[in-house]
């Protein structure tokens, strides 16, 4: 019976960890369901009492609200996650740091409103996104305590204080939306996110921080560089994610900005789904020696692809069913973009992967580095794809520059500074995407009704993988090799 059983354990192994990280994983993975579903329903809902236009306004604003959340508290928190909790004099100061950026950025934001108005010629911009900097203050040190939980590997807790932040925020969208807000039922709907995650994140964290108005520079200089790395990754990203709805905005107006913003967001549902998991990864990772963590990227890498790939490539097919059905009829616009904005997502789980082992290695300056390099590129694509084909010539410049493109290059720039050999993560970051790609491509030989073509798909992925992992050289002994790491043990014993 063994011997007949034993081609499976090469596909079991491939499930997420073991032991505590991945009890861990499951519950910040249920807490995303929860909250993710949630801003479903919420968006689902604005979508039949909203216009395009209006999605479009509440895009705009985004385009100055994700900048400016690049400096919540949350990143300078990060450097606890690192550190760790020893050090009272750094704690403390890192949480000041924190505190007196997020007031700073309450101000920033709400004059930062005016011009953002003029430039999109839209003046409701100004109060949307004032309002919107009430969650700076309301959110100011908590990041801290996510931190300490974090680094305490309390995900239970991290959890539950994001699934009761998610339903506050589809309460408050839901009650302004039936009230008759309009485009100011996102606005209200992040305030009442942030007013429950400040209060869970205290409460459940139950460290005891002393502000100073003036942080300690001396405890501070030895992290100075960790916590400008932190901010540098973050700033980078967001030029290359956010460039294309500022280009959108500004060119081709604020209904194609509705429908391209919609398509973008629910084809990231997976990639934020990973990034919740990444927080696993990089509490683990800052625990464990040099030599211990590549073959857990290359596991983490693998684990993603091997769930990841099969639902982008389902995603692709069911498109033209699902779009209309879930949003209604007005939104088919929105189809293509989203099949193009898929391939860009499924790449950015695997580089936010690969940038969290350079962060949990001190290394955060070399992971911006990396991601300011791709800037270049992919804001000249951006307008050249508006210019040529609108909203599809840009979701096509997503998909071609910061998805392909920018993997072989994060692909060459991880192994080269961590010195690991590229083949070393050739096949977990190429086989579940080439196979996917293939199963997509047996759709169209035939004509069928789109869920059987969907199943098509499927069984091709499922078969096509299943023989692959079985068959590839070597598998076996890497895999013995791998299952004698418990990774658990690993977490406890530094």
């Amino acid at each position: 019976m063994g011997n007949k059983i034993g081609w499976i354990k090469p596909l079991l192994n491939r499930l997420p960890l073991r032991g505590h990280l991945a009890r861990g994983g499951m519950w910040l993975l249920s807490a995303f369901f929860f909250e993710r579903g949630s801003q479903f329903l919420m968006q689902l809902l604005l979508a039949r009492l909203l216009s395009p236009n209006e999605f479009g306004l509440w895009a705009m604003v985004l385009v100055l609200t994700n900048f400016s959340r690049l400096f919540r508290d949350g990143a300078v928190g990060s450097v606890l996650v690192q550190r760790g909790l020893e050090d009272k004099k750094l704690v403390d100061a890192v949480y000041s740091l924190g505190v007196n950026i997020s007031f700073g950025m309450f101000i920033l934001q709400a004059l930062a409103g005016f011009p953002l108005s003029l430039f999109f010629d839209q003046p409701l911009l100004w109060p949307l996104t004032a309002f919107h900097a009430l969650v700076f203050l309301i959110n100011a040190g908590t990041g801290a305590h996510d931190a300490v939980m974090l680094r305490q590997q309390r995900f239970k807790d991290i959890a539950i204080s994001d699934s009761a932040a998610g339903a506050s925020r589809l309460l408050g969208a839901a009650i302004c939306a039936l009230c008759g807000g309009g485009v100011w039922s996102f606005a209200v709907a992040e305030v009442a996110y942030a007013c429950t995650d400040a209060v869970t994140r205290r409460r459940m964290s139950g460290y005891r921080f002393a502000y100073a108005f003036k942080p300690d520079p001396e405890a501070l200089k030895e992290v100075r560089r960790f916590i400008t790395g932190m901010l540098g990754i973050s700033m980078a990203a967001q030029a290359n994610t956010s460039g294309d709805n500022l280009v959108i905005g500004r060119l081709l107006g604020a209904q194609a900005l509705g429908y391209y913003n919609v398509a973008y967001q629910l084809a990231m549902v997976p990639v934020f789904a990973a990034a919740k998991t990444n927080r696993v990864h990089f509490s683990a990772l800052s625990r464990m020696e040099p030599a211990e963590c590549r073959p857990y990227v290359v596991r983490a890498i693998e684990q993603y692809g091997l769930i990841a790939a099969p639902i982008n490539a389902l995603s692709f097919v069911l498109a033209p069913w699902l779009i209309p059905f879930l949003y209604g009829a007005d939104w088919v616009d929105a189809i293509k973009v989203f099949q193009l904005v898929l391939v860009f997502a499924y790449v950015r789980g695997t580089m936010q992967i690969l940038g969290t082992s350079l962060t949990a290695a001190g290394k955060p300056g070399i992971n911006a580095r990396i991601n300011w390099a791709l800037v270049p590129l992919s804001i000249p694509a951006y307008l050249a794809g508006a210019w040529l084909g609108g909203i599809q010539g840009v979701a096509l410049a997503v998909a071609v520059v910061m998805g392909p493109a920018a993997l072989v290059w994060f692909w060459l720039a991880v192994c080269r500074t961590n010195g690991w050999r590229l083949g070393d993560l050739a096949r977990p970051i190429l086989l579940p995407p080439a196979v996917a790609v293939l199963a997509v491509a047996s759709t169209w030989l035939v004509t069928l009704p789109i869920a059987l073509e969907a199943l098509m798909m499927l069984a091709f992925y499922l078969v096509s993988v299943t023989g692959l992992l079985i068959r590839l050289p070597k598998l076996r002994g890497q895999d013995k090799a791998y299952i004698q790491q418990d990774l658990a043990n690993t977490t406890s014993k530094h």
